[in-house]
This record gives C-alpha cells, structure tokens and sequence, in this order.
C-alpha cells in the first residue's frame, strides 16, 4: 500500500494496556533547510520502558516505518533542528515511530542492555504491539537490530543504512580495537562498563574544524570532511552522542574477531523486502562490510544503493548517509521511491 493511498486513512490506532501515551501535539517541524511540515507528534511508552516518538499528518495513517538508531546513540540520529528526516518521512504520508532501544535517550530509566540480543527483543516488542506490520529502517547498528529482527518476525520491508552485518572486516584498525576487546573480555574487564559518548560528542562538536579535517584520515571518523553543515554537525554531537553496555559492544568485538554474525544463517533464509545502503567513505562501515547482508540476504527482492562521488559529486561517511547536506537528495529521496513502492 503506497503512501498516497494511505493518506486516506485514519492514523492506526495504538490500544491495550502495552501502549501508554506521555505527550500528543500538532507540531510544525523542519523537513529540509527551508522547509517545514504541521505533523502530529506523539510520545509513547512500550511496556513501561521503551519509548517511541511517534510523527504523521494529522488525521492522517500511512505505512508504518520503525527508525532505529546506531551504538551508543538515541532518537537524535532522525530529528535535527533545520533537517529531519522523521518529520520528512512522516510528512510524505508515512506513520513515523523513532525507537530508542533500552538504555538510550528516554528508554533510560531502569536497566540498560546486557548483550545484542536484548535490543533485538526490544525490536520484537515494538512488532509485536504494534497493529500491522512495519518497514524497520536501521542506521549502524540498529540495521543489525533490523536485519536479526526479520530473522524471527514478519515485517514489511527492511533497511540498513552503514548497517552493521559483517564488522570491523575492511578496516584493519578497527578489527585491532575489536580483538584486542575480545582478550580484555577473557579476562572479565570490560563486562559490566558502561559505554558513554556523549562527552566525546560534545567535544568533537566544539572542535568541529579539527575534527573535520581529520576525517581526511583519522581511521573511524564518522563522517566525510564537508559534508554536513558545523552547527548541524556539532547538534547532532552533542544530542545525538548517548550510552551503552560495554557487553554490547564486545558483542560487535566477536563479530569482528569470528567475522560471524549470529543471525547470519537465518538471515540467508529470510526472504524479506530489502534495501542496504552504503558510503564510500564510510570508515565504520566501509562497502565491502555494508553491502555483505545484501549479498547474503535470501530476499527475492534486494536494492543496493551505493553512494559515491562518481554519481553524487561528493563522499560519503556514516553519520552523514542520514544527516548530510546532499543526504535528501541522494538517500532520502531514493529510500522514499524504495518504501512507497513496496
């Protein structure tokens, strides 16, 4: 069902004891720099503990469309103050929910992950309230989420962006950090850290042209010098920066090591609409890591967009796939087509 016939519906209807509604608003948001939308904006909370912001049109119910964020980071990933690509998604007639797995941004009260697989039972919580099946959009390791979430569960389509599969393969320096986790978790040391960068965030935020430049050559830099606006770039840092269990990311570390995903075997069996999107400059995620889960993936209906200056005039990093400057033209747009077509 495409958007624009959903734009006749009412907005799917959130009910039973599960679902419990914080905040609820008409709300006006920018889309692009320039533009805004009046979107209706709600704020709910999943069994007492996930939270989800939710955007349509008012009075209006398309598909709906699940984002979820990356590693140690929070609903910020979607939303920013001159450029969102949650109010823009919902403003094309999509019935937007911006997850935050447990531990992160207004999911934080209580206890926090203890492993990869508790972000995947959050996702199938979300599916399993939820009162059809959705498209999940994950970003970094939140495609991971989405890629093992279709492994047990129907859903409506799926895409990874910079999305974790394969891990720390193409970049040698970040397969050393991995392996050397892997030997400190022998030893029991790093179990029971907490994982924060938020304070990092801020600091790469305010040395935005140090830390631009760097990006030249810094092996895990997240995004392509130029590409993102500073007071944008330096927003996303500071709001978008959260935490994480130290056991999550020794997860990442095993996959690294084994080079195994543990959801790799279901996953070439899973015949799920799929769309994986990758940047040639994605240090992170390099391509030849980003686009292993569409050459394993079982779907009989699979989309690779590869993003690269031969056809967008620019590079392409990571955090820059969702919140750069060219990032409307050359992923949102195309992630549109891709959804409404399905």
């Amino acid at each position: 069902m495409s958007a624009i016939r959903a734009r006749r519906l009412g907005a799917m209807p959130l009910g039973g004891e599960r679902w419990v509604l914080e905040e609820s608003a008409d709300v006006e948001q920018p889309t692009v720099p320039g533009e805004s939308a009046l979107l209706h904006k709600e704020r709910w909370r999943l069994d007492g503990r996930l939270s989800l912001v939710r955007k349509h049109l008012p009075g209006v119910g398309g598909p709906p469309v699940v984002l979820v964020h990356g590693f140690a980071q929070n609903r910020y990933t979607w939303h920013h103050s001159i450029r969102s690509l949650s109010a823009w998604l919902a403003s094309s007639g999509f019935d937007v929910f911006n997850l935050e797995l447990r531990g992160h941004g207004n999911s934080r009260p209580g206890h926090g992950p203890e492993d990869f697989a508790d972000y995947v039972a959050d996702a199938q919580a979300v599916a399993d309230a939820l009162p059809q099946r959705a498209f999940w959009v994950g970003h970094s390791l939140g495609g991971a989420v989405s890629y093992a979430l279709a492994t047990q569960t129907p859903v409506r389509g799926v895409v990874g962006i910079g999305a974790l599969y394969k891990f720390a393969q193409a970049n040698r320096f970040l397969h050393w950090v991995c392996r050397a986790s892997t030997v400190m978790r022998g030893k029991r040391l790093l179990g029971k850290v907490s994982v924060r960068t938020r304070l990092a965030g801020q600091l790469l935020g305010r040395l935005y042209t140090v830390s631009d430049i760097a990006g030249y050559a810094f092996p895990v830099s997240g995004w392509a010098p130029g590409s993102v606006e500073p007071a944008l770039l330096a927003e996303r840092l500071e709001r978008g920066f959260d935490w994480t269990s130290g056991h999550v990311w020794l997860d990442m570390a095993r996959w690294a090591s084994t080079d195994r995903f543990e959801f790799a075997e279901a996953w070439s069996r899973t015949d799920v609409p799929l769309l994986v999107v990758s940047g040639d400059l994605d240090h992170l995620m390099p391509p030849a890591d980003a686009r292993a889960p569409f050459d394993e993936s079982g779907s009989r209906d699979k989309t690779l967009l590869e993003l690269e200056p031969w056809t967008t005039g620019r590079h392409w990093g990571h955090l820059d796939l969702i919140s750069g400057k060219a990032a409307p033209e050359h992923m949102w747009t195309p992630l549109r087509t891709w959804l409404e077509s399905r």
